[in-house]
């Protein structure tokens, strides 16, 4: 089992998430640019989309993020980051995002716009765990990386 520092957890989200987040929009995008007419509303869906989600993945990021920080082990598997709940949510999302990709009954208008909504709220949550890593780190750290 692969086995890290625990205060290194949450960078190790935030980069996973980061890159996901970073990945799926930029499918919506390619959707968006394979449209011939872009209805101006498609922003604004991808606006409220974006502001769902984000608002949703804000509970995610502090609840996982808290118990990352409860962790006292010096090192942990990236597996113990989520709780079987969690891994069962992210499963289904992954499998329902490769499934709406797959039917070709499911527009690129609709892929368009909620995956620009999507990916960057994935992106902004892994944002908010590299935050909490890097306001995490010990002061020591945070001396060292000053002095430079």
């Amino acid at each position: 089992m692969l086995r890290i520092p625990t205060r290194h957890l949450l960078f190790v989200n935030g980069i996973l998430w980061t890159a996901i987040g970073t990945k799926i929009a930029l499918i919506g995008i390619k959707a968006y640019q394979s449209l011939e007419v872009i209805p101006w509303w498609f922003f604004l869906l991808s606006a409220v989309v974006f502001a769902g989600f984000w608002f949703m993945f804000t509970g995610v990021v502090r609840k996982y993020a808290a118990r990352i920080m409860a962790m006292t082990e010096p090192k942990t598997s990236i597996f113990k980051t989520f709780s079987l709940k969690g891994y069962l949510i992210i499963a289904f999302m992954i499998t329902l995002g490769i499934t709406l990709k797959r039917i070709p009954q499911v527009p690129d208008t609709f892929i368009a716009w909620f995956y620009c909504g999507l990916g960057p709220g994935l992106l902004s949550a892994g944002l908010r765990f590299i935050l909490r890593w890097w306001k995490a780190r010990p002061a020591r750290e945070r001396q060292v990386s000053g002095a430079r």
